[in-house]
């Protein structure tokens, strides 16, 4: 059925559109196939009207870093105290149980918030996670997260077709995935035409492994009979992954609080995309990312939840409200409102259908909260 949805505006995030006022959008069989004012649409249309009323329209929200196997822990990690408590703590939970319905409430929560795709890193239900995706009506990108030190004699990816989304593999980080393992799973990406995701520079722990020093969380992996012939390579986590060819134009590289300057220059230079974590980084206590330089750099953004073992909730509009309050400096709404549809949809294979209302893309829209606009 044609359906012609208006809005009093709306930001089709298209690169150097402005808003459209009285906006209408013609959606034929989930498909959008025209963008206008209501004034230029209506006069031919006959059909059904969907009149969204007085709100600011865009593109269905994409959350470019989750772990929906861990949504049974909401609640249930300590807070502020620092990545090793964390992890401390995490390796005494029941992270490998899959709850249906703790799974079912954290779809409902990115649906019912404005998210229509989802970036998951999935570390041993990877075919599970995007089965359960698939039937959720979202689209999605299931990372088959790569740790240790033996690479898979055939694939990363398990084998699977969906109409929805995809899998695609990720390294867990640099210290706990083997430079070979994380140089055959980039290696792999790029064949396919897959992106890429890594977890970079989150900790102080991870930067003093690198660089070998003291560090508590090696002390506790090494216990455990992890990282027993690490070699530390005595760089910054972001040269090691230059370095090992792991940064291009299709690695999503997440968090990337621990970093300085060259860090940074490095990665815009490569073209990677990073996915910053706001919330996360403040709950488990590891400082934050320097925002303020990763968007003056022209860097690519996009935001993420993480985990419900590390946040209150998937609210994408959350993370954005958090980014946007503590932000210092100008951050204009619609460069904002980029990292949370057209960055992420881009870096997660997705922008031919999602991250943009124009002609030919999914008709996936989300709603920009009063409270959100109302800081700008």
């Amino acid at each position: 059925m044609v359906e012609l949805v208006r809005a009093a505006r709306a930001a089709t995030m298209v690169p150097g559109a402005p808003v459209i006022n009285d906006a209408a959008i013609l959606v034929d069989q989930g498909v959008i196939k025209e963008v206008g004012t209501f004034t230029a649409l209506s006069g031919a249309h006959s059909g059904h009207i969907h009149d969204l009323g007085d709100i600011l329209l865009c593109p269905g929200l994409v959350n470019a870093h989750s772990h929906l196997e861990l949504a049974h822990l909401k609640g249930k990690c300590p807070s502020g105290q620092g990545f090793v408590a964390w992890v401390e703590d995490l390796m005494g939970q029941p992270i490998f149980d899959l709850e249906p319905d703790q799974l079912d409430s954290a779809v409902r929560e990115l649906k019912q918030t404005g998210t229509v795709m989802v970036g998951d890193i999935a570390t041993r239900f990877a075919k599970e996670m995007a089965g359960m995706l698939e039937a959720s009506g979202l689209f999605f990108a299931v990372f088959c997260e790569a740790i240790g030190e033996t690479v898979p004699k055939k694939t990363f990816i398990p084998s699977g077709e969906f109409e929805s989304g995809f899998m695609s593999v990720a390294g867990h980080a640099l210290y706990t995935t083997h430079r070979d393992v994380l140089r055959a799973a980039k290696a792999e990406t790029r064949d396919k035409g897959l992106p890429f995701s890594l977890h970079l520079a989150e900790h102080d722990e991870e930067v003093a492994i690198m660089m070998s020093a003291p560090s508590r969380f090696l002390d506790l992996l090494q216990a455990r009979g992890r990282l027993l012939d690490f070699e530390p390579p005595g760089k910054s986590p972001v040269r090691q992954a230059a370095d090992l060819g792991l940064l291009d134009e299709t690695t999503l590289a997440v968090h990337c609080v621990k970093v300085g300057d060259d860090d940074i220059q490095t990665v815009r230079a490569s073209g990677a995309t990073v996915c910053l974590c706001p919330r996360s980084n403040e709950f488990i206590g590891v400082g934050r990312a320097p925002w303020e330089k990763w968007f003056a750099s022209g860097t690519p953004l996009c935001l993420g939840t993480d985990s419900l073992a590390s946040n209150t909730d998937l609210d994408l509009w959350n993370e954005a409200l958090y980014l946007k309050e503590n932000f210092n400096g100008e951050l204009a709404l619609m460069d904002l409102l980029a990292m949370v549809t057209r960055n992420p949809a881009r870096i997660l294979g997705a922008g031919e259908i999602l991250g943009t209302l124009e002609p030919g893309k999914a008709a996936a829209f989300a709603q920009v909260p009063e409270s959100l606009q109302a800081l700008f």
